[in-house]
């Protein structure tokens, strides 16, 4: 690698200037020479990343888990190789994908170069990474202020979490995934392409982001003391066997609502049901670090 292109999201570099500054000296004395583009707009970002044509080059994003969302479709269709410096609160794709969560550090496996190629995910024909919501995960993302996710870090998200659950409504919803259907009354639903939601939640216990699947589960109404009892299950994973919970996985999935709801994926809202979910294996080439392995222990 001889050249870069750093994509700098101006909100998200608020408060890490230095460090940003810091692993951006990091990589010019690696040999890496580093074009800088701060964005004013999504559509000025994509200009920037489909503009860029260096043979040998990389688009580095500098921002949380929203900013990197907003570029896929721009890097998977200009065939670009996507490194990220991690920025926001949750840095959920960072985690997925085995970068380290402080921004110096992750330039340093800018530096060390590994790459993988990984799976994208569309819903209505918007690109995301992590997971996609419906219900009870929407309204957390609602609840969440820049305020709270400042001073709070990732347990904003457990306290707009334990805000929410009390008057979370539930709706009816058909769901067909590949050969499989059924429909249910639900208070969440969720589709992960990649391994960790949420601030570390983890979207299934064998998920991960080269495995060309789609996680799906969908959480039936149930009394919110037994809901934080989920807890555990959410953070690692394991909701196969919990009760009220439905999971499939597959490569193409169908959700119909009563009403329309709004979808948020990667904490951005998307579009809104009726929705068609499919995973794009092998999507894009990414920069890496230690990606985690599936449970090799599950039976």
């Amino acid at each position: 690698m001889q050249h870069a292109l750093l994509v700098v999201n101006p909100k998200s570099r608020n408060g890490h200037s230095e460090v940003l500054t810091e692993a951006i000296d990091l990589l010019r004395n690696s040999g890496i020479e580093v074009e800088v583009c701060v964005t004013e707009s999504a559509s000025h970002m994509a200009s920037c990343i489909e503009n860029y044509r260096e043979q040998d080059g990389v688009v580095i994003v500098a921002g949380g888990d929203g900013t990197i969302s907003s570029a896929l479709e721009s890097i998977y269709k200009s065939n670009q190789t996507l490194a990220i410096l991690p920025m926001g609160t949750a840095n959920d794709f960072a985690r997925s994908l085995g970068l380290p969560q402080d921004v110096v550090p992750a330039a340093q496996a800018i530096i060390d170069d590994e790459r993988e190629r990984i799976n994208l995910a569309k819903v209505n024909g918007n690109y995301f990474v992590n997971v996609a919501h419906v219900g009870l995960g929407v309204e957390v993302t609602r609840e969440l202020t820049s305020e709270m996710k400042k001073y709070f870090g990732v347990f904003a998200y457990l306290g707009a979490f334990t805000s929410v659950i009390k008057r979370n409504k539930s709706f009816k919803v058909a769901i067909k995934a590949d050969d499989w259907e059924d429909s249910v009354i639900a208070i969440h639903l969720a589709v992960g392409n990649g391994r960790f939601y949420g601030g570390g939640n983890i979207v299934d216990e064998d998920s991960t982001l080269l495995d060309g699947q789609l996680n799906l589960f969908c959480l039936k109404p149930i009394r919110w003391w037994r809901l934080l009892l989920l807890g555990v299950n959410f953070r690692h994973g394991n909701l196969e066997k919990a009760e009220r919970v439905v999971c499939k996985k597959a490569r193409k999935i169908s959700v119909k609502t009563s009403r329309p709801k709004r979808i948020q994926a990667d904490g951005e809202f998307k579009t809104e049901t009726p929705a068609e979910f499919e995973v794009i294996p092998k999507a894009i080439e990414v920069i890496v670090g230690d990606m985690p392995v599936p449970n090799k222990n599950k039976e």
